[in-house]
């Protein structure tokens, strides 16, 4: 019993949604100070402040990797064990983070939010493949709905993983963090990685 641990962190933002690019570990970015006239104000006078790429580190990433984490099969030198939640404070914990990346998927929904701030660089470099923040914000900029649909996908997946935690129900738990980890994927390879070399056969 394992939960998808294969796969690149999530850093450049999109990448699903990059969560789309970049969850669903990690490269750490450098945000500087947000000028006014980048973002879009909201009703009442908010506006967003954290770049696409900013929410993918975190929450995004930080909870995807502890959901995925917290159900898996671990092989130690005296045998395997499984692992899971099993008290009530540990599925407190699981439902919190799953809470917590259904909402990050309204988050990235917010209309005027960039994939990155001005002069905001990863701060290791990318694979000679993956695309900077600008190419990501031009391939979103020309089709918004396919980006906020891999954000909505995001949000159905953790609704599912909510789902299976209040039933305490570890294999549904486990379907859920897989479909999890097909969207964060699917959303990396259109906003992150597109180029990159795919193994035989996929």
């Amino acid at each position: 019993m394992s939960m998808p641990v294969t796969r690149p962190s999530v850093a450049l933002a999109a990448g699903c949604a990059l969560m789309l690019l970049g969850s669903c570990s990690s490269r750490e970015a450098t945000a500087p100070v947000i000028p006014a006239s980048t973002a879009a104000a909201l009703p009442g006078g908010l506006k967003p402040a954290a770049s696409i790429l900013d929410l993918m580190l975190d929450p995004v990433d930080v909870s995807a990797d502890f959901l995925w984490e917290s159900v898996a099969t671990v092989s130690t030198t005296t045998g395997t064990e499984d692992k899971q939640p099993r008290t009530d404070a540990e599925w407190k914990v699981v439902r919190q983070k799953s809470l917590l990346l259904m909402e990050a998927a309204n988050l990235l929904a917010i209309e005027g939010r960039v994939v990155a701030h001005p002069g905001q660089q990863l701060e290791e470099p990318g694979g000679a493949t993956d695309l900077t923040p600008a190419q990501a914000q031009a391939l979103i900029d020309q089709d918004p709905a396919a980006f906020l649909g891999f954000a909505k996908a995001m949000q159905d997946a953790a609704g599912e993983l909510v789902v299976a935690i209040d039933k305490r129900d570890v294999d549904a738990y486990l379907e859920a963090g897989g479909a999890l980890d097909e969207v964060c994927e699917s959303c990396h390879t259109r906003y992150w990685y597109p180029n990159a070399p795919r193994p035989p056969g996929t």
